[in-house]
Parts: C-alpha cells; structure tokens; sequence
C-alpha cells in the first residue's frame, strides 16, 4: 500500500474505526470504575451431630495436650539418666547376646520410699523394697529388705543398708539411688534395671489422688508411739486415704520391720489397681493429681517410653498370683539380729556378716529368669581341679538360679588351668550358653553329642572365682 500516492493515482480511501457504545455508556461522560461486587453462594446450614463431632475432637485435642504439657514438665523434674541401660527385657523380642547374666530376662525396679524434706534424716530409705516382672509370663515377685540390715557400702565401709541412699546423695545430688542399686545387687545377686524414689510427702498425694485405696487389715494395728499421734486402724476391709496409708505403711513399734514390709507390699498392689481401674483413667482430675504428685515427690531412671511398655504390662497382671516375700528373722528367716558395738540395731544374714548366699538362692528362686526355665538345658558340672568339693559347690550355686544341673563329678583329669564350656545342643540353647559364657567367663566350644552326653558340659577349672 502507497502510503504517499504517485502522481496520477487517486489517494486510497481513509477508513476511520469508530467505537462501539457498549449499553449503559454514557458517550458524553466517562465512565468511572465502580467496586466489584462479590456475590455468596448460599450457605448450608452444619448439622448438630457435626458440630458435636468438631467440638468434641477440640476437647479431646485440648485435655490432651494439657495432659501432655503436664507430662512432659513431670518427667523433666522427676526422670534421670539409667548409668545401667535399662531392662533388655523391655525392647521386646531379646537378642540372647544382650543379656549380662542370669535375671537379666525380667523388668527389677528398686523401689525407695524416703522420708523427704521436713524429716529428721530425709535421704534415709524408710523402705528397700525391689519389684520383679517377667514381661513372658507375666510372673510378678516382691521382695523386701529390712533397713537395718548390715551391709558394706561402696565407698563409706559397713553400715545399715537404708543409709546408703543419704551418703549418695551426700557426695552428690540424685547419686543416692544408684549407690543403693550397686548395694542391693550384691545382695541379692541379680541385676537392678531401674529405682523409683518416692518421698512420704508424694505418697500419700498419690494415695488421695486416686480417691483412696481398700485394704484387707489382716490384724488391727495400734501404735500410741506414732510420731504426730496415735495410729489406731482396725482389722477387717478399710478404705484409707493418703494419711492412714502412710501410717499403715510406716508404724513398726508396736510390731517390727518385717511385718511393716509386709503391709507396705499390700498397700503398693492396692494402689497400683486404683491406679490402673477405669474409674481413675477416664477421670481427667484424678489422672491431673496423679501426674501432680509423681512430679513433686519422685525421682526415677524409667525413661518415658519405658514407663509406657510397663503400664501396657502392669495392666495384664493379675494382682492376687504377686509372689511376696520379706527377709527377716523369724525361725525359718534367713537373718538373725546382730550386735557390734556403735552399730545400733541390726540385721545380719544367719550364715554370716557379708555372706548373703542363701539370701541369693532365695533372691533366684522367686526371680526366676524364664529363659533358662524355658530352655531347660540339661547341665553337667566336673571338677578338673585338685580342689575338694568344687562341682558340687558350682552345681549347686547353678541349680539355686534354676539351671537343670543333673550332675556333679570329677573330671578326666584335675589340670584344667581354665573352664571350658561344651555345648551340645547345636546352638539351640543360646540363652543358657550366653549366661553360662557371661558367668565363668569364657566361650563355649561346640561338640558332636554322644550317647551320654548332655546338653551342656561344664569343667571347672582352677582360674574360677566364687562370686562374692
């Protein structure tokens, strides 16, 4: 297209593109932008079930992090770090190498109960007591040591056992616990995974916060030298708050130690079926009160976790097949009163100051570790030095943690330097082996099985130590 034309042509005609009107233009006035309106689709009324529903998963969301809040600020005061590792036992399926030595296959908490602060010796434990669970069979066992018992502490020399955990915490704080662990495993001779440290204080909150607890009073209790006042409770069924529990718990002069661990053992199953009905779970105050209480008066190595596996536990436990047993000095009791000058009243174990040998037996017996129970390995033990007695002696401290020992003999020859270990079994014991290893120190070598070989052989040699 010629925009400038060349002469002779015609310019080309001019086309002008006018603009529309669009209806409602006003062509003499511009037009001024107006707001934009926004038009709602027509809502539909919520139904009341959804509301309910909505408000409902508020609450519950709102209770439990409340409940979680107060968990959490708890367990920051009351939780300490396990020097020991914990239970293998509470990781579920055990790898049988995990295990330390026999016992190791159940859940053993000692338990501490303390005067606390506003009493005369507040780190003194009012109560040893040590819990023993089989997470298997649900086995449940308690064994009470009396605090006048005379033990050699780490450390401090020979004193009664309940001063152990106030030189602990006199070195440093929160170290009394682990140092009466270290007593009671040499006592008892079994591994001690956890404590639980609860002052009179927290007790008898935790008490009233499960609204109380019923208690079958075998024989009525009167003791008019109670500090604070007279403590007279009757026989017969009795609802006990915090206050008369602790009495029940606490009072020995007009009875004895023994008896009052006796009555401490039924106070703690009675509190731990409140602890865990229906009534006190679906109850937010009571649960609130508990958490309150634990977390004012307790200190324990429990981590979270575990204190959650041994909840799920504790509530398969039938709590009328608990296994109960008290040391003490009755006729059959395996302690006698003792008297050294400066000591004050003791107890010693009637075979001897430091000798707690029975007391172990005793300790394996109601403790028992399911996994040698289970595997039922037959055990031969021999002698294969010149020392008297020995494979009897073995045997027998074998027998008293539940291993099937079938035999004691001489060996082939008495120049064994050190043990040796046969295992027949093709590696289908591994739980007895891995104890036996841990127990003499030493790995087992495995051997074709004869005719009139057992399960496992066991000649002691002369590098073997008695435990102490």
């Amino acid at each position: 297209m010629d925009i400038f034309p060349r002469p002779g042509k015609e310019a080309p005609e001019r086309r002008v593109v006018k603009p529309v009107p669009i209806a409602g233009d006003n062509p003499a006035q511009p037009e001024v932008s107006k707001p934009t309106r926004f038009r709602f689709a027509k809502s539909f009324p919520v139904s009341w079930k959804k509301r309910l529903i909505v408000i409902g998963g508020g609450l519950v969301l709102a209770v439990g992090l409340f409940f979680g809040t107060k968990l959490v600020l708890a367990a920051k005061r009351i939780i300490a770090h396990n020097n020991g590792g914990g239970a293998p036992a509470l990781a579920g399926n055990i790898d049988p190498t995990k295990l330390r030595g026999e016992g190791d296959g159940r859940i053993n908490i000692l338990l501490l109960g303390i005067g606390g602060q506003g009493w005369d010796g507040p780190y003194l434990s009012d109560t040893i007591m040590v819990l023993s669970i089989d997470p298997r069979t649900k086995d449940v066992a308690m064994l009470s040591i009396p605090r006048d018992l005379y033990v050699k502490i780490p450390g401090y020399g020979w004193s009664k056992i309940n001063a152990a955990d106030a030189y602990g915490e006199s070195k440093k704080a929160g170290d009394g616990p682990n140092l009466t662990k270290q007593v009671v495993q040499q006592v008892l001779g079994i591994p001690i995974h956890y404590y639980v440290r609860v002052d009179f204080s927290g007790f008898k909150k935790a008490v009233d916060s499960v609204g109380g607890v019923d208690i079958n009073v075998d024989k009525a209790l009167y003791d008019p030298e109670y500090p604070g006042g007279t403590v007279n409770i009757k026989a017969g069924y009795q609802h006990m708050n915090g206050d008369t529990a602790l009495k029940y718990a606490r009072s020995r002069k007009t009875t004895s130690d023994f008896d009052r661990a006796a009555r401490q053992q039924k106070l703690l199953l009675a509190l731990r079926t409140k602890a865990l009905s229906v009534k006190t779970l679906s109850n937010p105050a009571k649960i609130a009160s508990l958490i309150d209480a634990l977390g004012s008066s307790v200190r324990t190595d429990l981590q979270l976790s575990e204190m959650k596996k041994l909840a799920e536990i504790a509530q398969s436990i039938n709590g009328n097949q608990v296994t109960n047993q008290v040391l003490d000095t009755t006729p059959n009791g395996l302690l006698v009163f003792g008297d050294i000058p400066g000591a004050g009243s003791i107890e010693i174990p009637r075979a001897g100051i430091g000798n707690y040998t029975e007391i172990q037996q005793l300790a394996h017996t109601i403790f028992a570790d399911s996994y040698i129970k289970q595997e039922n390995a037959t055990v031969e033990v021999q002698n294969g030095t010149t020392q008297s007695g020995l494979a009897t002696s073995v045997g027998n401290l074998l027998k008293s943690y539940n291993y099937n020992v079938i035999s004691m003999v001489t060996a082939d020859r008495q120049t064994y330097a050190t043990t040796v270990i046969y295992d027949y079994t093709g590696g289908s014991k591994p739980y007895t082996i891995n104890y036996l290893e841990n127990r003499f120190g030493v790995r087992s070598t495995r051997a074709n099985r004869g005719p009139s070989d057992p399960d496992i052989r066991i000649i002691v040699g002369a590098s073997y130590q008695p435990p102490r």
